[in-house]
């Protein structure tokens, strides 16, 4: 790939938009329609995590239970790095149950798929606190 279209911008920010409400709904439905099938997530926090596959992401997902943060998705900047490679950086914010929120930096690698556009890795990486 050269160049992004400005529907395929619009179509790669829906499709981060969608993370907030997949998986902190545990909505297994939704999740597909974020990352690919063999997709990634790294958490970069304490000694960090890695999930592999969409499954598995959404064992994750659900295994954190009603008192998992609550997910905001801001200020994301899609871009085609130099070796042809869909990436977006994205702001997080994560309140958490007691009210305190914490937050980072999503980077995700992207790539179209017959049903469109979907995470292949994204990696989780915290701000503060530290």
């Amino acid at each position: 790939m050269t160049e992004l279209s400005r529907e395929d911008i619009s179509d790669i920010r829906g499709t981060l938009a969608l993370f907030s409400h997949a998986f902190d709904n545990k909505d297994l439905d939704g999740l597909g329609r974020v990352f690919a099938e063999d997709g990634v997530l790294e958490l970069t926090k304490g000694a960090g995590r890695v999930v592999r596959g969409l499954r598995a992401i959404g064992e994750f997902a659900v295994g954190l239970g009603p008192e998992a943060p609550d997910h905001q998705t801001l200020d994301t900047h899609v871009f085609l790095d130099g070796d042809g490679v869909v990436r977006a950086r994205s702001r997080y914010l994560a309140i958490l149950p007691d009210g305190s929120v914490h937050n980072g930096d999503y980077l995700d690698e992207l790539r179209h798929t017959g049903e469109g556009w979907r995470i292949g890795k994204r990696v989780s990486i915290p701000r503060y606190p530290r």
